[in-house]
């Protein structure tokens, strides 16, 4: 899976274009995956869908679309690290799920590996 642009093997549409292919005018094309920044959330809007989902970009960036919407886009934080921690307010648990090397299943944050160090095993079965 490579984000909101992923194309099925052996095709050479996204899963976007093919779902955008059978859905009726009234119904609305949602996705999600691999939006870190203004311009992949621009061009996942632009070309691909009509809302956009972004998940592990605001939790690293907490005010993601506020910086879009005032112009800031070039702002965004695109990734973790020790010193955004803070910044990004996450939870003690998700601080504990991304800074474990499995991050619990959950795809990886970009840079999740420079805080492997903060994982404390508080929440490890």
């Amino acid at each position: 899976w490579a984000g909101y642009n992923s194309k099925p093997e052996n095709s050479e549409k996204s899963y976007a274009e093919l779902f955008r292919e059978i859905l009726d005018d009234k119904t609305k094309l949602l996705i999600v995956g691999g939006i870190f920044g203004e311009d992949t959330a621009t061009d996942a809007i632009e070309n691909y869908a009509d809302l956009i989902a972004v998940a592990r970009g605001t939790l690293i960036d907490p005010n993601f679309a506020k910086k879009i919407t005032e112009g800031k886009g070039d702002t965004i934080l695109h990734k973790i690290s020790p010193e955004t921690v803070e910044y990004s307010h996450l939870t003690p648990g998700l601080l504990e799920a991304f800074s474990r090397e499995d991050s619990l299943g959950l795809p990886p944050l970009p840079g999740g590996e420079t805080i492997r160090h903060l994982h404390t095993g508080k929440y490890d079965i």
